[in-house]
């Protein structure tokens, strides 16, 4: 089934160093902490390859999340190391049993009132979710599945209370597929931006943002490109009641290779913030964004979203949430599949100990296509249970 030798995932090591930093760090810094949380899953799930409904499968799902951090401060310094996992083993369709690992590293300097640096080192490993790009469902075979180191550093010159404010963000990624033939996916992608925000009143500000990142394809089937972003927009913060941002500019996409066709978009985002009460928080947000693509031998596409998710507090110790979003995908190649997203999510959790959560929850997923094949149904039912421990 691989294509391969795959390595076993260096997890061991990696918690055994967290470990080792947990013992000695705390004795040269000012405060430490440690809060981990345990999540156990039970999932039931009427369609777990995503598939059109002849080819239904059905399984239940136990899932194990651990999420192990580690939090330093040396002086106006701050120093985060973090594991997250995630191990799920089906009942039936064991080809889908997976683990996933993040490993990540968070550095803040405050250099003085003015400059602040920030460094961020990681690693994951991880799987395609099926159904949640633009390929066919996998009816047999193991999700696909890539690793990826990456490293991002960001320059803050100005505070966000300054009247202006420059950021200067880097970032390297280096993805790697490990399975089912999927090298052609492999890429290295580095990108930086340039950010400057000025304010036009106490709780407003307005930014100006140009970016470029380079999509460096590994394999023959070359899809690399120069991408290029030009942003404008206005962030709000009124208050306790509502915060938000919204960007819209220019994208531009220019490919190394001469059959592929330069594109340029019209791009927006908004995510913003509203509390209408003291127990009730709602979300929402709009994009319009180029998405690489998961399918040989076609570029990227146009993906557009919708969401909003409402949180509402029913006791002192019970929360409602209820997610919507719809996510559409445009290609401008004719020979590419437009698909149109669904994706409906409520969830129910009572705090039951000063440490102890439990929720159970519903989803619903639906993708219709220009293709029958890419159309599927599935729904999700879950019952949580966590703990987190504070030091």
């Amino acid at each position: 089934m691989n294509s391969r030798n795959i390595s076993k995932p260096r997890i061991c090591p990696a918690i055994f160093a967290l470990i080792f930093f947990s013992q000695i760090l705390p004795a040269i810094a000012d405060s430490s902490g440690f809060q981990p949380e345990i999540e156990i899953q039970q999932r039931y799930e009427d369609n777990v390859r995503r598939a059109p409904e002849q080819n239904k499968q059905n399984d239940s799902i136990l899932i194990l999340k651990p999420d192990f951090p580690l939090l330093w401060d040396f002086g106006k310094h701050t120093l985060n190391l973090t594991y997250k996992g995630e191990y799920a083993q089906y009942s039936d369709q064991k080809t889908l049993n997976y683990s996933s690992h993040y490993l990540s590293s968070h550095l803040l300097l405050d250099h003085n009132h003015r400059l602040n640096t920030e460094y961020k080192f990681g690693y994951i490993r991880e799987r395609d979710i099926p159904g949640d790009n633009n390929v066919l469902a996998n009816l047999t075979a193991e999700p696909n599945q890539w690793k990826e180191k990456y490293a991002k550093t960001r320059l803050l010159f100005g505070k966000n209370t300054s009247q202006g404010q420059i950021i200067t963000r880097l970032e390297y990624r280096q993805r790697r597929y490990t399975n089912n033939n999927q090298q052609f996916l492999d890429r290295n992608k580095a990108s930086l931006s340039s950010s400057f925000y000025y304010r036009i009143a106490p709780n407003t500000r307005i930014p100006f943002e140009i970016s470029i990142t380079d999509y460096d394809y590994q394999t023959a089937t070359n899809l690399s490109n120069n991408e290029y972003r030009y942003l404008t927009g206005i962030t709000w913060d009124v208050t306790a009641k509502s915060t938000g941002i919204f960007q819209f500019g220019l994208l531009e996409k220019k490919y190394d290779n001469p059959l592929f066709k330069d594109t340029s978009i019209v791009i927006v985002q908004l995510d913003g913030e509203w509390k209408p009460n003291t127990y009730t928080k709602i979300m929402f947000g709009t994009l319009r964004n180029s998405q690489e693509s998961s399918q040989v031998f076609l570029p990227a596409y146009i993906k557009k979203q919708l969401y909003s998710e409402i949180t509402h507090m029913i006791t002192p110790r019970t929360r409602l949430f209820l997610d919507a979003r719809y996510t559409a995908a445009k290609a401008n190649n004719s020979a590419a599949i437009s698909n149109d997203w669904v994706n409906i999510r409520i969830e129910a959790e009572h705090n039951l100990l000063r440490w102890l959560y439990a929720s159970i929850g519903y989803n619903f997923v639906e993708r219709n296509s220009g293709q029958d094949d890419f159309n599927f149904k599935t729904n999700i039912f879950t019952l949580k249970i966590w703990a987190q421990f504070n030091d």
